[in-house]
């Protein structure tokens, strides 16, 4: 019963790496914050996923995206499985799927950018 409960939910977070979408920010400059699951990099899926995503929004005009500030974090989260419940504390190492459960990392990550023209050849 807990294996499928966690095949479940490892699959309903296995291929999962959003965006916000591109909003305007003060003095031509733009920000995005984008969120990956384990399986695609964590935080550095994140930060990734928002640059490629800041890329395509200059190219549309033409331009390059660049970055001018990009912050990014895992988020840890750990699961146990031994007794039903979900415990930050569990034996399982980073990775580790023992007990049942174990500890993945997602992540996140905000960059702020601007279009600029491509650089002169």
């Amino acid at each position: 019963m807990y294996k499928k409960i966690f095949v479940i939910a490892v699959a309903g977070f296995a291929g999962c790496a959003t965006t916000s979408g591109v909003m305007p920010g003060p003095n031509g400059t733009y920000t995005i914050s984008a969120f990956a699951a384990p399986v695609r990099g964590g935080a550095t899926g994140a930060y990734q996923t928002a640059f490629e995503d800041a890329q395509k929004y200059c190219a549309k005009s033409g331009k390059n995206a660049v970055v001018l500030d990009g912050q990014d974090r895992d988020v840890y989260q750990s699961t146990s499985m031994a007794h039903g419940n979900f415990n930050a504390n569990s034996a399982g190492a980073y990775g580790s799927y023992g007990s049942g459960g174990g500890t993945f990392a997602s992540g996140n990550a905000k960059l702020t950018f601007r279009c600029d023209p491509p650089a002169a050849k």
